[in-house]
């Protein structure tokens, strides 16, 4: 393939990626289906294979396209305090996928597998959130035997649970961030010494 129709390619595949993000935010990947999205991009369900493999494939382009907002969102809001990094961190991610107050737009997904769709990307800004994660553990905690990478991994698995729990079955949200950061910096059960 030459040059111009790598680029012609590449240019289709933004502008499919593009109108889909608007399909996906709607529906979501369990309730999507690759007719009704060849439908609301005005293509046929061939064009959209010819272009990804796969609606998986589609899906994960869209998780992607949304990591790095996200990404963009956290690092743009980032200060020298890292607790407060952390609650700009869940902020974005729990106004992604749940209904933080009432006058907020719908999350983005209905879906519980969507987490272990997003676990499969083996893609670099995974790799990022993870250090920007690790890094405001660093910051926080002083302890040579810890691996932060570790308590970036296990932080980031256990808000997907809230979200995961939200999803199946809605909770009130209103100080979800806090919550979170509490249970996991100071634990569930505290014994009193």
């Amino acid at each position: 393939m030459n040059k111009i129709n790598q680029e012609i390619s590449k240019i289709k595949k933004e502008l499919y990626l593009e109108e889909s993000i608007k399909y996906f935010d709607t529906i979501g990947f369990k309730d999507s289906k690759i007719n009704e999205i060849s439908k609301a991009l005005d293509t046929s369900v061939g064009t959209i294979y010819n272009i990804f493999n796969s609606k998986e494939e589609l899906y994960l382009e869209y998780l992607i396209y949304k990591l790095r907002k996200f990404l963009h969102n956290i690092e743009k809001e980032k200060t020298e305090d890292p607790y407060a990094n952390l609650c700009v961190y869940l902020k974005y991610k729990y106004e992604f996928f749940i209904y933080i107050n009432e006058n907020e737009s719908k999350p983005i997904t209905n879906d519980p597998y969507f987490f272990h769709k997003l676990d499969i990307a083996k893609h670099p800004i995974v790799d990022h959130i993870y250090d920007y994660l690790e890094e405001q553990f660093k910051l926080m905690i002083d302890e040579p035997y810890i691996s932060y990478r570790h308590l970036a991994i296990l932080f980031k698995k256990f808000s997907d649970g809230f979200i995961e729990s939200y999803i199946l079955e809605a909770y009130e949200t209103q100080n979800i961030v806090d919550h979170t950061l509490t249970m996991f910096l100071n634990g569930l059960l505290r014994k009193n010494n």
